[in-house]
């Protein structure tokens, strides 16, 4: 059985559209198709039914439905905590005898933030820095130090009080602590063809109307389906190119925190930002160890991290686009 036909069906549920699930996957309907019908060859059961040109769940269809999110929830967290062991094989293989320091990111942070932090420039430590992207919930394989590696999470999150408290009760569940770094405000990326591009600004109520792209399974699409439509919202799982292809094909309009502003190279030529009003600024912090457990190589890391933010915040390339904690 493959595990993406699953997500297919989970999102096909709910909409009950071939044609939309497709167009949500950038696949054919007739993919789709095929997906479920191996579905229902797998389990040996019929999981829709087609009546006067209507297409539904079947009690078994529904029964898979209600029980998909859990099951995925518990598969994406399985996958996150088996990514510690493949950083471990990884550093074995490599037989390096200098030592490392692990950095977890989140998806906002490995495209927007990287640039700006610039951490793998050579020479620039005198030790290994290895960069993996992971969601908020499957931290804890590598925040966890192993032998001389040591090991920290720059997050990204919004503002709010809701995922505040999430970072709260995952610091009390993994004995870590939370130190805030900057926020910055999202701005609307657009197709200078749109007729938003137009406007000095946009707010929520604005962009109903409009598909909403954002990267599957992030705290701050998360966010956005809740400050939005939901059924605006288009889910895209693979390269920044094809949400920027999307952008530019007018079909959609997507949200970045305001460091692509100055982050040329991240936007095609017609593709636009537009400032936002009343939408939640993005937060992004550190989630580390208590002091007395932090290696050394850590706290060399959050000090560059913290001199790196100051100096751009002092008129480098990035002033004016974030605020320092």
């Amino acid at each position: 059985m493959h595990i993406e036909y699953l997500y297919y069906f989970r999102d096909f549920s709910k909409n009950l559209s071939i044609s939309k699930t497709a167009a949500q996957y950038y696949m054919t309907p007739q993919g789709i198709s095929r997906a479920i019908h191996q579905l229902e060859k797998d389990f040996g059961v019929k999981l829709t039914s087609y009546q006067n040109n209507e297409i539904s769940l079947t009690p078994a269809g529904m029964e898979l439905r209600d029980q998909l999110d859990g099951f995925l929830e518990g598969f994406e967290y399985v996958k996150g905590s088996l990514m510690g062991y493949r950083l471990a094989e990884l550093g074995a293989r490599a037989g390096s005898d200098r030592k490392s320091v692990n950095i977890q990111v989140t998806p906002c942070v490995s495209m927007y933030v990287s640039p700006l932090l610039d951490l793998q420039k050579p020479g620039l430590f005198d030790f290994d820095v290895r960069i993996i992207e992971s969601e908020l919930n499957n931290i804890a394989p590598t925040v966890v130090p192993d032998g001389d590696a040591g090991a920290l999470f720059i997050t990204s999150i919004p503002a709010t009080a809701k995922y505040r408290d999430l970072i709260d009760e995952l610091c009390a569940e993994q004995n870590l602590v939370y130190e805030r770094l900057f926020t910055s405000p999202l701005v609307m990326l657009t197709s200078v063809f749109s007729p938003l591009a137009k406007k000095a600004s946009i707010t929520p109520e604005e962009v109903r109307g409009y598909p909403v792209a954002r990267y599957q399974d992030t705290v701050l699409g998360d966010a956005l389906d809740d400050f939005i439509l939901a059924d605006s919202v288009k889910t895209i799982s693979n390269a920044t190119s094809v949400l920027n292809a999307q952008i530019l094909q007018g079909h959609a309009i997507a949200f970045a925190p305001k460091l692509v502003e100055v982050g040329d190279a991240f936007l095609p030529g017609k593709v636009t930002t537009v400032p936002t009003e009343g939408f939640f600024d993005t937060e992004f912090g550190l989630l580390l160890h208590s002091f007395p457990d932090q290696p050394e190589g850590v706290r060399e890391t959050v000090a560059y991290l913290r001199r790196k933010l100051e100096e751009e915040d002092a008129g480098g390339r990035y002033a004016g686009t974030f605020s320092l904690a």
